[in-house]
């Protein structure tokens, strides 16, 4: 059998998924193919272990031309749902799988899943996601008689993982934002947490890590300004483009001089940063956004803090750093849960379960 994977762009988190099922799918005797929109940051960043395709979403011929070429047994369609009506129009009649990763704050959420339904309800036979509790329960609402499968995205901890360097230590506290520079991903909350912790005498540094080519000018422009008026210009790192695997350093020596990855986000559907921070014994601080709740149980594995509590989310920092007994106990059972819950076999057992449920063979 060969699945197909629709995506827009190779680029985030997405890109992230592909480069952790494809393989773990593959190895499960499931060929796989990649159709994207556009080039991304992923098209440059090593090579996929299946065939990649960038199809030009203006012209249904080239779609009906790899079907003819390569007929899939089914199709993964991620967040471009428009893309499944095509599919059905040029006269694929196999399993379409619709995905849904993360959809933003809830009142955006509704109005998404209300634009799709008139595309996802008639045309997609089942719809993919990774069980955050407002995407669960929107669509229990709003598509009831819809076929729906929960399943954790995978990460494989024996390729991304903690990596030891003694020199890690005499660093400053590093403070890792991971994002988009756009509202929802919320880095000015970031800026003015970094801010508080230097009121308070810490020293961190703030390492943002992000694809430039996924923001807009005046967001730029707006962060260039905070980081100045907040007098943090000497503090920040913005690091572009970051190959993943080269993450797991970042986590890694966060984890062994103090820092954190700090997540400030409205609202997540699935965000793998949590995963690969975990696995690098890195603890977080997280607004309570919705999609880490799959991930991260307060006080268990990372600690919560309200949207808007600058000073709470300061505390938790604080906490983690200078309480070594809380932050071992912390990074040591997220590290273990991600290992036992999120792996790639389970995604790929998961998978064939759904493939047969839709009755390819």
């Amino acid at each position: 059998m060969e699945i197909w994977f629709m995506f827009v762009i190779p680029s985030g988190g997405m890109h992230t998924l592909n480069c952790e099922r494809i393989p773990a799918l593959q190895k499960a005797g499931i060929r796989c193919r990649l159709i994207y929109f556009q080039q991304g940051i992923g098209s440059t960043q090593g090579i996929m272990p299946c065939p990649v395709h960038y199809l030009d979403m203006t012209k249904p011929e080239q779609f009906s031309e790899l079907l003819r070429q390569h007929p899939p047994s089914a199709i993964v369609v991620s967040s471009w749902y428009t893309v499944v009506q095509t599919l059905r129009e040029i006269g694929y009649a196999g399993p379409i799988i619709f995905e849904i990763q993360g959809l933003g704050p809830p009142q955006k959420a509704r109005s998404e899943i209300s634009n799709m339904y008139g595309y996802i309800q008639p045309h997609a036979t089942a719809i993919l996601h990774p069980g955050s509790p407002l995407i669960t329960g929107l669509l229990s609402v709003m598509m009831p008689h819809k076929v729906k499968y929960v399943m954790p995205n995978p990460i494989n901890a024996d390729v991304f993982h903690y990596r030891s360097n003694p020199a890690n230590q005499n660093l400053p506290m590093p403070l890792l934002w991971i994002g988009r520079v756009e509202p929802n991903k919320n880095w000015a909350e970031y800026l003015l947490i970094a801010h508080e912790l230097v009121k308070r005498g810490e020293n961190p540094e703030l390492w943002m890590f992000e694809d430039p080519s996924l923001s807009t000018p005046q967001d730029r422009l707006s962060m260039s300004n905070a980081i100045h008026s907040l007098g943090l210009l000497n503090r920040v790192k913005l690091l572009p483009h970051v190959p993943r695997m080269q993450m797991a350093d970042y986590f890694s020596a966060a984890a062994d001089s103090g820092g954190l990855l700090l997540m400030t986000s409205l609202s997540e559907g699935a965000p793998y940063a949590a995963l690969e921070s975990m696995l690098c014994r890195c603890p977080i601080v997280t607004s309570d956004n919705d999609g880490i709740r799959t991930m991260v149980e307060d006080s268990v594995h990372g600690i919560y803090y309200n949207l808007g509590d600058i000073a709470g989310a300061a505390n938790a920092a604080q906490h983690l750093r200078h309480n070594q007994k809380l932050r071992k106990d912390i990074v040591s059972r997220a590290e273990q849960r991600v290992r036992s819950e999120f792996h790639p076999a389970i995604y790929a057992a998961g998978f064939h379960a759904i493939l047969r449920q839709l009755g390819v063979r």
